[in-house]
Parts: structure tokens; C-alpha cells; sequence
């Protein structure tokens, strides 16, 4: 396995000077594609970043509603709107695709034209458009990482599924344990390639590399959460059931066992920001930051997660909510696109 074909080598990530990396997860901007943006998405964006001192911005997908936008021009203003807050700041960014993008929508390439943007394709023996590794560097000068982040496409719905199992169409799928999604997710496929890399990981280093993983629509896992909110010590909050797909992929369990995955963080779920640990991997939603779709001031926010030298498997994570961001109240309740 070629591991500089897996992950990104445009910018060098690497652990600051007291040994820590910052991740700041957001998702669900849900643009509309036939008129402009709410001018408060990237106002949101920026907030988020100047209060949480990330290291990282992770997107995780669902960046536009409907698939694309009616115009070439309107998708280049976009993506140049979105790409501001991080570009301005030199804060690097990247993001996996939701279940409303279309890669013909929203090329991974014109993403990854900004100088700070490591979105990659991915594999392309992989389903999908969007998983991939981004390594953290022990120190700037070092060539060995100290976290792996896992990003992964969690498609678009029940065809894709379908085609990927041999099931034939039309099949009317229902979720197998509680949510609404029936056929999105992450596949057996990714799961593998997530083992296999993952172990040729440790067979260069000579020691597992601890991480975390992103990807849009959650896992079945997931729901486990607030399902069991006092086993799983949760905290945040649900205001809609899980998203959860109608199949397992494995992805959870194969986390589980190469032991070195230390958190699980999903989209999707608009006005859901809770965060829970099952078998010792904490999964969380991160709430919508979108305003062009339903959500919730009170708990629109992202997920930033802390990864720390000291203690590889025991991170921060923390739902950032907009609200608390020094000048956030000056544009957070002003009437958009969403109350018109």
C-alpha cells in the first residue's frame, strides 16, 4: 500500500509546542442552489474560529441542498464565501462530502484550489468521492505522526447501498434499529481500507497511531448514545432522532478493535449535539452552523476535539456553541434567509 496515495501532503500538520492539536468539526450548510447563501454562514464560521484556536476545520459535508448550484458563477462565489474564514486565518481545512452533495455539484478539486484546503478524492478503489487520512506530525520538522484523523463518505442513500451489496431495485429500505435514513452511510469497503492502512500505519512506525473519525451521516453506534444517556455519560443534546443507516458496516467494530481510535463525529443531524462513550470511543454529533436550513441558535455550534501528546486516547471534546463567541450576538439572531 502507497500511504502518500491515502493522505494529503499539500500543508504539514503537526502538534503545537505544548503537544496538542486542535479539530474543530462543523457541517449541514445546506446553501440553497437557485439564490445566495445567508451572509451569516461565514460570519458563523469565523466566530467559531477565533474562539476555539483550531488547528483543523473539518467539514463534514452537506454543504449545499440540493445537490448543486444553478450556476457556475454562483458555486465560485460560494466556495470562496466558505473558504474565507479559514483562508483569511491560515487555518488549514478540508471535508467529506454530505448525503446532498454531488461531486458533479461541488468538485473535491475546486475545494482544494485554496492553498489551506487538503480535501482529497480518495482512493479510487474506494465507493464514494471522500475518504481519506490527514496525518499530525509529531513537531513541524518531524516525518512521523503523532494522530491520524479518518475521514469517510457516507454517500448519498439507498441506490448507492443497493448497487454496493447487489440488492436488486426497487427495495424498500426502513431503518434497523432508530433513525429516518434508509441507505446512506459509510461501506463495508471503507471499513476494510480503514483496517488494512491502519495497520500498515503501524508496521512503519513500529506503534499504532492513535485518531479520531469524521464522516456525515453517523454511525448505528451512535444512537447508542442517547439511547443510554447515563451508561454513556452523555451530555449535549437530541432534539431529533439519530440518523442513523439501515446497515452496519463494520466501521465501529474495527475501530474497536485496532484500539487506537478515540472519538467518532458525525453530521447530519441538525439540532442534535450530543456526545456519549460506548466501549470507550466517544460519538458525537456536531449541529448544524447552517442557516439556510432548519436548526437551532441555542445549540448551533461545531464539535472541537483537543488531541493531546500526553494522553493520545483521552482527548478534549467539547460542543463549541456559537453563542458564547465574543461578537457571535451581533449577527446569531438577525433575521436571514431562514425566517423568510
Amino acid at each position: 500500500m502507497d500511504l502518500k496515495k491515502e493522505m494529503p501532503d499539500k500543508l504539514t500538520l503537526a502538534l503545537n509546542g505544548a503537544g496538542e492539536f486542535r479539530v474543530l468539526f462543523i457541517s449541514d450548510f445546506h446553501a440553497p442552489s437557485d439564490r445566495d447563501w445567508d451572509e451569516r454562514l461565514p460570519l458563523a464560521v469565523g466566530a467559531l474560529l477565533d474562539h476555539t484556536g483550531a488547528d483543523l476545520c473539518v467539514n463534514l459535508g452537506d454543504f449545499i441542498s440540493d445537490g448543486e448550484m444553478d450556476s457556475a458563477d454562483r458555486l465560485l462565489r460560494y466556495v470562496a464565501a466558505i473558504a474565507a474564514p479559514c483562508e483569511s486565518r491560515g487555518v488549514p481545512w478540508c471535508h467529506v462530502p454530505g448525503n446532498h452533495d454531488h461531486e458533479e455539484g461541488l468538485p473535491t478539486e475546486v475545494l482544494a484550489a485554496y492553498p489551506h484546503c487538503l480535501s482529497l478524492r480518495g482512493p479510487d478503489s474506494l465507493p464514494g468521492y471522500g475518504t481519506y487520512a490527514v496525518p499530525v506530525m509529531e513537531s513541524p520538522d518531524s516525518d512521523v505522526p503523532a494522530f491520524m484523523i479518518w475521514l469517510f463518505d457516507s454517500h448519498r442513500g439507498t441506490s448507492q447501498w443497493a448497487a454496493e451489496y447487489g440488492i436488486p431495485a426497487p427495495y424498500d429500505y426502513t431503518a434497523t434499529t432508530w433513525g429516518f435514513d434508509a441507505g446512506g452511510g459509510v461501506y463495508h469497503a471503507q471499513a476494510r481500507w480503514f483496517w488494512e492502512l491502519d495497520k500498515a500505519l503501524e508496521k512503519k512506525y513500529g506503534r499504532k497511531i492513535p485518531g479520531v473519525m469524521g464522516m456525515h451521516i453517523p454511525l448505528q453506534e451512535h444512537s447508542l448514545i442517547p439511547r443510554n444517556p447515563s451508561l454513556t455519560f452523555m451530555t449535549g443534546e437530541l432534539e431529533e432522532s439519530a440518523g442513523i443507516p439501515a446497515f452496519n458496516p463494520g466501521l465501529f467494530a474495527a475501530a474497536y478493535e485496532r484500539g487506537d481510535i478515540s472519538a467518532i463525529v458525525s453530521g447530519h443531524d441538525h439540532i442534535n449535539s450530543f456526545a456519549g462513550k460506548y466501549m470507550g470511543i466517544e460519538l458525537s454529533e456536531d449541529a448544524s452552523l447552517g442557516y439556510d436550513v432548519y436548526g437551532s441558535d441555542r445549540i448551533r455550534g461545531g464539535r472541537l476535539i483537543t488531541l493531546k501528546a500526553a494522553d493520545p486516547m483521552h482527548p478534549d471534546s467539547v460542543h463549541v456553541y456559537l453563542k458564547d463567541c465574543p461578537g457571535a450576538v451581533d449577527f446569531i439572531f438577525r433575521e436571514g434567509h431562514d425566517n423568510a
